[in-house]
Order: C-alpha cells, then structure tokens, then sequence
C-alpha cells in the first residue's frame, strides 16, 4: 500500500472512500473495483471504523493504495489525516455523518458525496428535532445519492436543496451470488439436510422472535414432518441462549458447529451458530423469514439475499430501515409481511403447500434482482463525472 507520505503527482487524483462497517464496505465493492479498473492512474484510499470492516476491506480489496481506521471527529484528528491524504474527492458510504470531518471538507472545498444513502421516517423525526443543524450538514455534500424516491422526498422535506439529491439504487443488488444447482446440493450435503426434506430459514432473529418461530415450525411439523427450520440469529453469542429455549420445548436440534465433529441427521432444527453461512442456507431454503422485524423497535434486516437465490421472503411489521424494498417485495408477491405468531404460521404453510407457486416465485425473484442492478456502476460514471471538475 501506498505511504501517505508519498505526495501523489499532479495529474493524480486521491479518491478516499469511507465504509463504515462490514455491510457498507460489501456494498461499496463492485464500485471501488470498478474505479480501479478505470483510474489505474489514480489513488484509492478506504477508511472503516470496526474490526470486521477492516478486514472485509482487506480481503475484497487487495489493490486499493491504503487502508486504515476512520479519524477521531475532532479538529486536530481531522485535519491531519485531510493534510496527509490530500483527497481530490470523498466518498461516505451509507452512514456516519461526521459533522465536524464533512464541515472541513466543506471548508477545504473538497467535494463530498455520499453513497447509497437511506434515510428512514424515524431518522426525519430525529433530524427534525436539530432544527437547521442536519439540513446544513447535508447541503455540505456536493451530490447524494440516496437509495429511493422515499429517501429523496425525506431529505427535500427536511429542507436539502433538490439539486443535490439523485435516486441510484442499492448496491447490495450488485453484489449478490446465485449459486447453480450442484452448489445448493453441496450446501444440502453439507448440512445433513436430507435431499427430500423442506427446509425453511428464519435469519438474523433477534431476541424475543425465536421462540415465536420456534412455536409455529413446531405447530408445522404435525403437518410436514420432512420440514427443518434453520436458526439464525443475528448474534453468535445468543446461540446458547436459544439453546435453552430450544430443549425446554423438546424439539430435536443440532448445533451447526456440532455437525463439524459428528455425524447428525436426525433434528428437526439447525442452530446456525457458524459464521459467513446465512447467504448459503437461503440458497437452499423453500421460503424464509428475516428477523428484527416482528417486534418494536425493529428496524429489520437485508430481505433481498433470500430473493437473490429465488425465495419468497416473510417479515414482520417493524421493518423501518427497509421499508421501501419491503412494499416492492409485498407488491410483486415476492414478500409477506406478518404481524403474529397465528399470521406467519399461515403464511409459511401456504407457501409450503404451493410448489407450482414457489417455482414461478423463483422466476419472478431473478427478474426483480436484475431490474434493480446497476447502482454501482451509476456511482462510478458519477465519481468519474465529479473528478473532470
């Protein structure tokens, strides 16, 4: 990796992204490749803020100049890592308004843009309550690119100059595997999950949804009795917890991580307490639910991996930071929202029970997928757009 203290030429431009996080820096991905590949002229430098940003950047980014962790939000923090990086244009990835590092910026007059922005009815009240302050800090953007219309009309109404804000999607489109058959079969084997048996996934569950879910497979399995749920919830260290919950209803399960040691194919429920497995098991799921959604405050979690490997989607009502994917999903058919135990428990038996319906759901899923790619190469036509200023 390039040293900061190398000065960069004349002709070469330093384009600093910001990626908050794991999810964010997957997100920004296929974009950062795509500059790379275009500016091999130029510097790319990616900051994050946690521990599985750094190392997801590490991993999917070889060829970035360099990586490092985000500043302090303070004066003496800020401007030092501004003199040394000497950006030619700034990149926020999703979240982490930095008041105090985007006002520099401002200052500076170096262009900032975010990327993938996604504003939520609750995050307009917050705003709103700063007053002017929010407003301000977003007109210091040069351009936002926010997710969708609903994002758009949120930021106009807090006050955000129109010409400021563009609809370019969501990246997480672009970034999507769709595993082939012998895969999903791999996948099947590798789970001990028996080639005739149903499966459905509840993913990213969070405190107080797995013994609802639990209640309704158990309810399910008087009917199908081929049918495995498999349990994933959003945190690992709350596995032996729903573990708990798990034996003090008698049903038949096994650990993910146990299945590494033994041989076991005798469970009514896998408890997936594995890392990086969740975008596998979706893909070989007949339906799922995604969790953080069925009780207040919620916010929810990514709905459109199921779809990306052709399943219908369930989720409950608190689904804020997903609002706008969840009415598209409930539009096409592709999703179902439920509010109780009695309403999902129905919702899943009704998709179980219609193969001829989940089979044109698949088809229905990859032309939802492939409708709303495009993101990432719209973000990279506008950053190359910016630094021809």
């Amino acid at each position: 990796m390039v040293s900061f203290n190398e000065v960069p030429e004349k002709t070469q431009k330093t384009i600093w992204f910001h990626a908050l996080s794991l999810g964010e820096v997957v997100g920004a991905t296929p974009t950062i490749r795509l500059i790379r590949k275009n500016r091999p002229q130029d510097r790319i430098v990616v900051s994050v803020t946690t521990d599985s940003g750094f190392e997801a950047a590490k991993r999917k980014l070889p060829d970035i100049d360099a990586l490092f962790y985000f500043p302090l939000d303070c004066f003496p923090f800020n401007w030092a890592a501004i003199q040394k990086i000497q950006p030619s244009l700034f990149i926020l990835v999703d979240t982490g308004f930095w008041p105090g590092f985007i006002h520099l910026l401002h200052l500076k007059g170096i262009p900032a843009l975010l990327f993938n922005g996604r504003i939520s009815s609750r995050s307009i009240q917050k705003y709103r309550i700063f007053g002017s302050f929010f407003p301000k800090l977003f007109n210091w953007f040069k351009v936002l690119c926010v997710q969708n219309p609903k994002s758009r009309s949120g930021l106009e109404s807090l006050g955000v100059d129109k010409f400021r804000l563009i609809v370019i999607g969501d990246p997480k489109f672009d970034t999507l595997p769709s595993p082939s058959k012998g895969k999903r079969d791999k996948v099947r084997q590798k789970m001990r999950i028996a080639p005739l048996s149903m499966v459905w996934v509840a993913g990213s569950t969070h405190k107080g949804e797995e013994a609802t879910i639990l209640d309704v497979h158990s309810r399910l399995r008087e009917q199908f009795g081929n049918l495995i749920l498999i349990l994933a919830p959003r945190r690992l260290e709350r596995t032996t917890h729903i573990a708990r919950i798990i034996m003090s209803k008698g049903i038949s399960f096994v650990r993910r991580s146990d299945q590494w040691d033994k041989d076991d194919d005798n469970f009514s429920v896998l408890l997936l307490d594995s890392m990086g497995e969740l975008a596998e098991v979706y893909s070989i799921c007949d339906l799922a639910f995604v969790g953080n959604s069925l009780l207040a405050p919620g916010g929810g979690h990514n709905l459109i991996e199921p779809i990306a490997q052709g399943k219908p989607v369930l989720f409950g009502p608190f689904v804020e930071n997903n609002r706008y994917t969840a009415d598209e999903l409930i539009k096409t058919g592709l999703g179902m929202q439920v509010s109780s135990e009695d309403e999902m428990e129905e919702a899943v038996r009704h998709w179980l029970l219609d193969e001829i319906e989940r089979a044109k759901l698949e088809g229905k899923a990859k032309g939802f997928i492939l409708h709303h790619q495009g993101a990432s190469r719209r973000m990279a036509d506008l950053i190359e757009d910016q630094l021809k200023i």
